[in-house]
């Protein structure tokens, strides 16, 4: 299979999409609601310029898939996706799916053309027809849903000891014994997707090991979920100050670090959490 890559689309992608939303319905023709507006690059050039957030699919630098999503009172929705590579479709729902559970949405919802290919893909990627809807020309439109897993940073469990030594690359024996004060996982529903960990290092100050997170989680942010739990831990626990390494993975973030007051200082970020007060000065209530 063809690899893809993915990313929000603008206002210079217009030529290339509408011609893509034409080649693909133009083979399968299907009444998907809002595909004439699309088809078209000043078309979608106004979508994207009054709200709608649409997401490409590349392969060797060109857009071989589309899809357009938004949030729907606490519901991830999207529609007019379209793809002629075999893959892109697939990785454009996958996205949405990430994306929903990113911002702790529980459920997924298109809409798509029932005498179409599309009710068949979904299904087996996991979406129920849920409401059938007859449109204005007669034909039938299925309203199709997935629940995706929850996606949380929380305490470690005693259940979670082998993913968090093949993860971490650490011995799993004492994370058997019970739960460990300061160790999070990330936890994609019952799936520990990655690993964090708050230690003393003296002085006031964490030691927040750097995140560690399975490849397929990658290029989503989520590390700075996961600095943000531990943060909060070592500030509950009376640190002033935490440091953790400044990796590579983090590096990438490093201005989103910064607007969470992380800062780089050599080869780590810090984040002050009080001020140092100086000795004879009430230094003991800091």
């Amino acid at each position: 299979m063809p690899n893809v890559s993915l990313r929000p689309a603008t206002a210079d992608d217009a030529a290339e999409v509408a011609a893509l939303y034409r080649r693909v319905f133009a083979a399968v023709p299907v009444a998907y609601p809002g595909l004439a507006d699309v088809q078209e690059p000043a078309g979608f050039s106004i979508l994207l310029q009054t709200g709608h957030a649409f997401i490409v699919a590349e392969h060797e630098g060109r857009i071989v898939g589309v899809v357009r999503h938004q949030d729907d009172e606490g519901i991830a929705t999207f529609d007019l996706i379209a793809s002629e590579l075999p893959r892109a479709g697939r990785e454009l729902a996958r996205r949405v799916d990430h994306l929903a559970q990113d911002r702790g949405i529980r459920l997924v919802r298109t809409r798509v053309p029932e005498a179409s290919r599309l009710p068949n893909a979904f299904a087996r990627w996991g979406y129920l027809t849920i409401a059938r809807h007859k449109t204005a020309g007669g034909s039938t439109d299925l309203v199709l849903e997935k629940r995706v897993p929850l996606l949380t940073v929380r305490d470690q469990r005693r259940s979670d000891a082998e993913a968090i030594g093949a993860i971490a690359n650490i011995d799993p024996w004492t994370f058997t014994q019970g739960v460990r004060p300061g160790w999070f996982v990330l936890a994609d529903g019952d799936r520990v997707a990655g690993v964090i960990s708050v230690g003393d290092a003296g002085a006031g100050m964490a030691a927040i090991m750097a995140p560690v997170i399975l490849p397929a989680y990658e290029g989503r942010g989520l590390e700075l979920w996961m600095l943000e739990r531990a943060a909060t831990y070592a500030e509950t626990n009376g640190y002033h100050s935490a440091t953790v390494p400044a990796t590579t993975s983090l590096i990438t973030h490093d201005r989103a670090l910064e607007d969470r007051r992380w800062f780089r200082e050599g080869d780590a970020y810090v984040r002050r959490f009080r001020d140092l007060v100086p000795a004879g000065e009430g230094a003991d209530e800091y």
